[in-house]
């Protein structure tokens, strides 16, 4: 009877990970066993043409060879991780070519040790359409996109053995698209392999961009989440320079070393996969959408209103199973489940997880003994133009900047309401209304860096947030 020989490859060195993904802990156990488990344990008896043959693991790492052992399978030791995966399955076929087991027409299966959700059904399956088909090559897919495992009868493993470096069993199936069964998996989720860490986070969509959202965003993505902004058509954002929204306007933006880009696609299967290579780049997305429509699509597992818009403009508790409001306007309990404190003060930061943040005072928080000073609202409506850029030192009375009305009058000017350096300014050309906070003004002019950095403030409020997110998580791994 003909042989399936199984072959575990988890050689790797993670180099986009961070460090090594494999003995990463995924649903209370490490990676790489959650493939080792459902290969040990698969039952010959399940297959009518076939047996199953010699069972190899090829890895660099003593933990897994360990592991692999007592688990009944023959370790092969990869010294030269470098040379990549090809390396790794050219030692496996010559293993196996090498076993008294090897007879002709044997096929080997190949599958890799970062597919933690990879099911026994999905392996038995694939064995199945193998076995019933006239092919020779079988493959995972879902839909168009090709998986791992994949199984190759004897006939091209000699091509296998010729792949360079980084090249994998795809090459080959490639070249030869006549001979392959696709075993379809309804669930794709089952043949994610993990690159990044972020690939083990929840999907995380913040509603907003501003420089107090910035704030969030940057913390969530530095802890490796993947992340998605959701702006309005034309951001109102005084501190520019620190703020995600601007991408909005100039395509990409970078705050503190993080780049966030604006997808232009409009809707369906072309933006999601815009996103996806934004991910990919290590880039945050950031999508006109004031509305919230993606957010069905995208089906997060958190959202996060960082509007501070003092009032919720949409948020649901059903939107995500953890939704979060920033500041006033949201009941933790009600319409999400749970409220950040965002007004500066022995407060700032709070977590409630019921009730709701202290009412908006319409008064801005004191920074060395200045408040309401500090911040310039728009003296008349009309479209805004600078005298000024941020960063610059401003004195009491200089003329800012004007605003011209849209009736074409004269023009109104804008005065400093204090002495201090720009810290904000609304983008040139917007057409603003009469009353709108258009400028922001630092009172410590020796610290002129304040002025392109996360405000204390705004990284206070992430990290409460990021609090909250880590508390899910462990709530439901029980930890």
């Amino acid at each position: 009877m003909k042989k399936i020989h199984v072959i575990l490859v988890g050689a790797g060195t993670s180099r986009r990970f961070g460090n090594n993904k494999l003995l990463y802990p995924y649903k209370g156990k490490p990676m790489y066993q959650h493939v080792l488990e459902i290969a040990a344990h698969m039952d010959e008896t399940e297959f009518q043409e076939f047996t199953i043959g010699e069972k190899i693991v090829v890895t660099q790492y003593e933990e897994i060879m360990e592991s692999a052992q007592q688990a009944g399978f023959r370790c092969l030791r990869n010294s030269e991780p470098e040379l990549g995966i090809s390396y790794s399955i050219r030692m496996g076929i010559e293993a196996i070519e090498e076993s008294a087991m090897c007879e002709v027409q044997d096929a080997i299966l190949f599958a890799v040790c970062d597919q933690p959700e990879l099911t026994e059904e999905v392996l038995y399956g694939l064995i199945r359409s193998y076995e019933v088909s006239l092919k020779r090559i079988a493959c995972v897919a879902d839909g168009e996109r090709l998986g791992n495992p994949v199984i190759f009868e004897s006939a091209y493993w000699e091509e296998l053995k010729s792949l360079c470096e980084e090249q994998g069993g795809k090459m080959v199936l490639k070249r030869h698209r006549e001979d392959v069964e696709l075993y379809q998996v309804k669930d794709g989720k089952k043949l994610r392999d993990i690159d990044c860490l972020w690939d083990l986070k929840p999907l995380v969509v913040v509603r907003g961009g501003g420089d107090l959202a910035t704030g969030t965003i940057h913390k969530l993505y530095e802890e490796g989440y993947r992340v998605a902004v959701l702006e309005t058509e034309h951001p109102a954002c005084i501190r520019r320079q620190v703020s995600f929204c601007e991408a909005i306007y100039e395509g990409k933006m970078e705050v503190e070393g993080v780049t966030a880009v604006y997808i232009e696609e409009a809707e369906g299967d072309a933006l999601y996969k815009a996103v996806e290579k934004a991910w990919a780049r290590g880039e945050i997305p950031v999508l006109k959408d004031p509305f919230g429509h993606v957010i069905k699509a995208f089906q997060p597992e958190i959202v996060v209103d960082a509007i501070l818009a003092k009032k919720n403009l949409g948020t649901r508790r059903d939107m995500a199973p953890l939704t979060i409001g920033l500041g006033p306007g949201f009941t933790a309990g009600q319409d999400v489940d749970i409220v950040i404190e965002t007004m500066r003060g022995e407060h700032l930061g709070k977590i409630y997880r019921t009730g709701s943040a202290i009412p908006n005072t319409g008064i801005p928080g004191v920074i060395a003994g200045y408040s309401k000073e500090r911040v310039i609202h728009a003296p008349a409506s009309g479209k805004f133009q600078p005298r000024k850029r941020i960063g610059d030192m401003v004195k009491t009375d200089e003329v800012l900047g004007v605003i011209i009305p849209e009736e074409q009058q004269k023009e109104v000017p804008v005065f400093a309401s204090m002495t201090g350096l720009l810290r904000g300014m609304i983008k040139e050309g917007y057409l603003v209304k009469k009353g709108l906070k258009i400028m922001d003004i630092e009172p410590r002019m020796d610290e002129k860096e304040l002025c392109f950095l996360i405000s204390d403030k705004a990284k206070c409020i992430g990290e409460s947030v990021y609090q909250v997110i880590k508390d899910y998580e462990n709530s439901k791994t029980g930890r």
